[in-house]
Formats: structure tokens, C-alpha cells, sequence
């Protein structure tokens, strides 16, 4: 994991109270190391983030890491159904 390859995302409760976190990305071979979440599709980071978060139990307590795929199949069909451009990133957590 290199420094740079930090992302750090905000939850916002209904209270007005927010928690940070931070997720680190992994280089090629590293993600042998942990158990996959899932994989997300959207149109930046942030929305494969949130589609997580959505749809797998606890993701947020659960992610420590994510990668960017580029085996695109899923985000491609999506960019010729939408017309808008797509990214597909795997979601990690320790083992």
C-alpha cells in the first residue's frame, strides 16, 4: 500500500454527528492478503462507495481496502447503457 493510495470518506448521521474512515488502496498481488467485499460500479469513487455501503451488511465497519479493477465488462455495459462514464473498484477487508 503506498501513502498516496489513502481515501478517506465522511458518514453524516441524522443527528448532524459524522465518522470518518479511511481506506487504503492496494497495489497489484496485495489483494491476496484480504477477504473481498464486493465489487462496486459507479461513476467516481465516492458512488462505488455508497453502493457498498447500501448493499453489504456493516461495509462500513467492514472495509479496510479497496482496488481498482480493470477488468471493466460490468462498468462497460453500464457506460453504453448510460452514456456516462463508469469505474469498477473491489472492496477489501482484513482476513
Amino acid at each position: 500500500m503506498k501513502r498516496e493510495n489513502i481515501e478517506f470518506m465522511r458518514k453524516t448521521a441524522t443527528d448532524g454527528s459524522s465518522e470518518d474512515t479511511k481506506i487504503y488502496g492496494l497495489e497489484d498481488g496485495e489483494e491476496q492478503y484480504y477477504t473481498i467485499l464486493g465489487t462496486g460500479y459507479g461513476i467516481n469513487f465516492a458512488h462505488c462507495f455508497s453502493m457498498g455501503a447500501k448493499n453489504k451488511e456493516k461495509f462500513w465497519e467492514r472495509v479496510f481496502a479497496y482496488k481498482i479493477i480493470p477488468n471493466r465488462d460490468h462498468a462497460d455495459l453500464l457506460e453504453r447503457a448510460t452514456g456516462e462514464d463508469y469505474i469498477s473498484v473491489e472492496f477489501y477487508e482484513l482476513s
